[in-house]
Formats: C-alpha cells, sequence, structure tokens
C-alpha cells in the first residue's frame, strides 16, 4: 500500500498547540516512527509536510496537493489536541468516508488500547479530510495539554498503535 503521512504543523506559519508538551515536537517523534515502521513493513509512504509556508491555509493546501499528486491508498494527518481544560484527555479519530472511518476505528481503538480514554471516531469536515482524493483519517493522539495524557504518552508504542489500526494488526 501506499501512505500519505501528514505531520501536521511542524512548519514556520502553521504552529500547532502548546500545553504539557509542544504538539510539533510530539507529531514529529510519533510520524518519523511511524514512517519509517510503514516502511519497514513493505508499504510506499509520501510524507506531506512543507517545508515553509506563508500562512495555515497555505500549509494545508501544500499538504493536501502533496497527498493527492501521490497516488496514495491512504492519507493520514497526525495531531495532538489542547483544551483550556487540562482536564481533557483521551484519543479521537476524524474521517469523513466509510472507508476512512474503518481506518479510523482500528488506529481509534489500538491508541485507546495504551491507557488513553476512547473519545470515539468523529466525523469533521476538515480541510485535509474533505479536500484529499482519498480514504483520509485525522488522528489527534491524545491532548497535549492533560498532564493525564502525556503521563501515558511514549512516542514508540502511540507510533506503533497508529501503524497497527493502519495495517489492522
Amino acid at each position: 500500500m501506499k501512505f500519505a503521512i501528514d505531520l501536521g504543523h511542524n512548519v514556520r506559519g502553521d504552529g500547532g498547540a502548546v500545553g504539557v508538551g509542544r504538539e510539533d515536537d510530539l507529531i514529529m517523534a510519533v510520524g518519523e516512527i511511524v514512517i519509517k515502521r510503514l516502511r519497514n513493513n513493505g508499504h510506499q509512504v509520501v510524507t506531506c509536510k512543507p517545508t515553509w509556508a506563508a500562512s495555515v491555509n497555505d500549509s494545508l493546501n501544500q499538504r493536501v496537493r502533496t497527498a493527492n499528486a501521490s497516488g496514495a491508498d491512504v492519507a493520514v494527518s497526525i495531531h495532538f489536541n489542547a483544551f483550556s481544560d487540562s482536564r481533557a484527555n483521551g484519543t479521537e479519530t476524524f474521517a469523513i468516508s466509510n472507508s476512512g472511518k474503518a481506518y479510523a476505528a482500528r488506529v481509534n481503538s489500538n491508541i485507546a488500547a495504551l491507557g488513553f480514554t476512547n473519545r470515539g471516531v468523529k466525523s469533521a469536515r476538515f480541510y485535509f479530510l474533505r479536500a484529499t482524493s482519498m480514504p483520509a483519517i485525522l488522528v489527534e493522539c491524545c491532548f497535549c495539554t492533560s498532564p493525564r495524557d502525556m503521563s501515558l504518552f511514549n512516542a514508540d508504542k502511540m507510533a506503533q498503535a497508529i501503524v497497527n489500526g493502519l495495517l489492522n494488526h
């Protein structure tokens, strides 16, 4: 299979949330392992991370263009959630299409099995989900603003949970 992996934010003009952990750093820690493990399992991976963007919209457009041009079977955008109330916690995954929701359910269940509250699979009209030409999911691994979630977080285990969900292991 071919995967388009979006390492959300992580470019000037499109910074991620900051809490107990920095979303940009957490995404890179998890995403680089996801990419490596998918490749080690014989899959092709295209990274959808611009090197520069003038704005959040420009960043999103570049990510979607890269995913669409890649001919990937599935697009995955990796993120960490944030909320002003540090008690908010857990994992949730977004998708629009039925096939996207099937990937989202597997990924979300694998992450929840690590001890994170399962906030479920949700539908949302996020640009990345509606503008990609293949099934797409947006993973909110956990809350970077939650001391509880950050105490459970392990980049290696989180990445493996995402890979297991994508590969249906």
